[in-house]
Formats: C-alpha cells, sequence, structure tokens
C-alpha cells in the first residue's frame, strides 16, 4: 500500500499549522514565566562571607564548644 502524495497546497498548510503550533507554545511559555516573575519576585542575594570570616566564625564555634 503506498501512500497519497501531498499536493503542494496540501504542504503549505502543514507547514503554517506547524508554524501557528510553535508560536503559540512560545507565547504561553513567555506569559507562564512572566507571570511566576510576579508571583515569585527574585531573592536578593547576601553577600557571600569571605573565607577569613568563615574561618573566624568555625573558631569561634570551636572555642564555646570547648568551653
Amino acid at each position: 500500500m503506498t501512500l497519497p502524495t501531498r499536493t503542494i497546497d496540501e504542504q503549505i498548510f502543514e507547514d503554517d499549522v506547524h508554524c501557528r503550533i510553535a508560536d503559540c507554545r512560545r507565547r504561553l511559555r513567555s506569559q507562564r514565566s512572566t507571570l511566576r516573575a510576579h508571583k515569585n519576585p527574585p531573592i536578593q542575594m547576601l553577600d557571600e562571607p569571605s573565607f577569613a570570616q568563615v574561618q573566624d566564625q568555625l573558631e569561634e564555634r570551636e572555642e564555646a564548644l570547648i568551653t
């Protein structure tokens, strides 16, 4: 059994449908990400402590445990 050959018009219509579906998906993804951004504002990152600060904190904790 052979598949029927599509005409050029059918191929153009099919390509057009695929493009419209892809555009719709992109638009929906964009809307969802925009809504998520408004509902969940980004968390402000705190300054990361330097290695020396972390080391000092660890030493203070060790001293507190020892005493």
